[in-house]
C-alpha cells in the first residue's frame, strides 16, 4: 500500500483508460505541480485521458468524508438517467470492485468519483462577474429559475434531497434553459443508510435551526434551493446587486438570514413583488420558517414560474 502523493509523470490505469496528470497552470514547467483543488470535503485533481485527450475529475475524499455512502449515490444516479441535472455519463465510483488493483496499491482512493471535467461557470461564478451580472436579465432569470425548480420539484417527487445546494454547485446553461449539479456525493436517499458525515450545508444557505440530520433529510433542499432561487430571480435588479457586498458570491452572508438585518433584504422582496406577489409569498414563508419542513415544496415554485410567465 502506498500514500496517494500524485505528480506530472504518474499514470493512473482506471478500467481501460490511461489518465496523466495535467499541470498547474501557474507553474507548468515544474514537475511536481500538478493541477488540484482543494475543497471543504475533497481534493479534485484534474486528469486527461492519454487515448482521447479529454478532461477528467479525480475526486478524492478526505478521510472523514470518504464514505461507501458516495457508491451508492452513483449507483441511484445509473438507475436513474431521466436526472439529466446530474452528470452521469462517464461518473465512476471507484471501490474494491470497479478498480480492485488501484484501491489495493492506494486504499485514500476508495469511493473516489472519477468524472468528466466540467470547465463552465457556476451561478457562484456568474455573480463574481460583473460584466455577466451586468448582463443578466429579468427573462434570463426567469427562464433559468423556471429550469431550477423544475429540477428541483423532480428530485423532491422522488424523495431525494441533493443536501448542499448552494451556487457553486449549480452550472447553468448558456441559455439558462438547462442545469447541472455539481457534488451529489452527500444526498439523501429515501430507504438508504446516511452519510457518514451529515450536511449542515453551505454558508449563506443554511437554515438557522437545523435538525439532527441537517440537510441530509427529504424537506434538507428546500430553505437553501428557496435561497438560490430567490438569487436567480433577483440578480437581474442593479438595486439587487448594489446591496451586495463587492466579491459576493452569494445574496445574503450566513449570519443575515433570517433576520431583517440583510442590506438587500427589502429590495429583493420589492424585486420577488413586481415579479408576482405569490413568489414573494413564498420567500417569505421560508425566510421565516422555523424548521425546514415549514418551507415550502419546489412545486409551489416550480407552479407559480410555469403559470405566472409565459416567457
Amino acid at each position: 500500500m502506498l500514500k496517494f502523493q500524485p505528480y506530472r509523470e504518474m499514470f493512473l490505469q482506471i478500467k481501460r483508460m490511461t489518465f496523466e496528470f495535467m499541470p498547474h497552470p501557474l507553474f507548468p514547467d515544474d514537475p511536481q505541480a500538478i493541477f488540484v483543488l482543494e475543497g471543504g470535503t475533497a481534493f479534485i485533481y484534474q486528469l486527461r485521458d492519454q487515448e482521447t485527450q479529454r478532461l477528467y475529475a479525480l475526486k478524492v475524499f478526505k478521510p472523514a468524508y470518504r464514505d461507501e455512502h458516495s457508491m451508492r449515490v452513483t449507483e441511484f444516479l445509473v438507475l436513474h438517467p431521466e436526472l439529466h441535472i446530474f452528470q452521469i455519463e462517464g461518473r465512476i465510483c471507484l471501490t474494491r470492485y470497479s478498480a480492485p488493483d488501484l484501491v489495493q496499491t492506494f486504499p485514500e482512493l476508495e469511493y473516489a468519483i472519477l468524472m468528466p471535467w466540467n470547465a463552465s461557470l457556476s451561478w457562484a461564478g456568474m455573480m463574481l462577474n460583473p460584466q455577466i451580472s451586468a448582463c443578466y436579465s429579468r427573462e434570463q432569470a426567469l427562464t433559468l429559475a423556471r429550469a431550477t425548480a423544475n429540477a428541483l420539484w423532480n428530485l423532491e417527487a422522488l424523495g431525494v434531497a441533493h443536501a448542499d445546494l448552494a451556487g457553486s454547485n449549480l452550472v447553468p446553461s448558456q441559455d439558462g434553459k438547462q442545469l447541472q449539479l455539481l457534488d451529489p456525493e452527500g444526498m439523501f436517499l429515501p430507504g438508504k443508510p446516511l452519510p457518514k458525515k451529515l450536511s449542515q450545508g453551505s454558508p449563506g444557505y443554511q437554515h438557522r435551526h437545523l435538525g439532527p440530520q441537517g440537510q441530509c433529510c427529504r424537506e434538507g433542499d428546500r430553505f437553501a434551493g428557496a435561497i438560490l432561487l430567490t438569487e436567480l430571480l433577483t440578480w437581474w435588479n442593479p438595486r439587487v446587486r448594489a446591496r451586495v457586498e463587492e466579491h459576493a458570491e452569494t445574496l445574503f452572508r450566513q449570519e443575515e438570514l433570517q433576520t431583517r438585518d440583510a442590506p438587500c433584504w427589502p429590495v429583493v422582496r420589492d424585486t420577488l413583488y413586481t415579479l408576482s406577489p405569490k413568489l414573494l409569498a413564498l420567500f417569505d414563508q421560508v425566510w421565516f420558517s422555523q424548521t425546514l419542513a415549514d418551507c415550502p415544496p419546489f412545486s409551489a415554485w416550480s407552479l407559480i414560474l410555469l403559470s405566472d410567465f409565459t416567457g
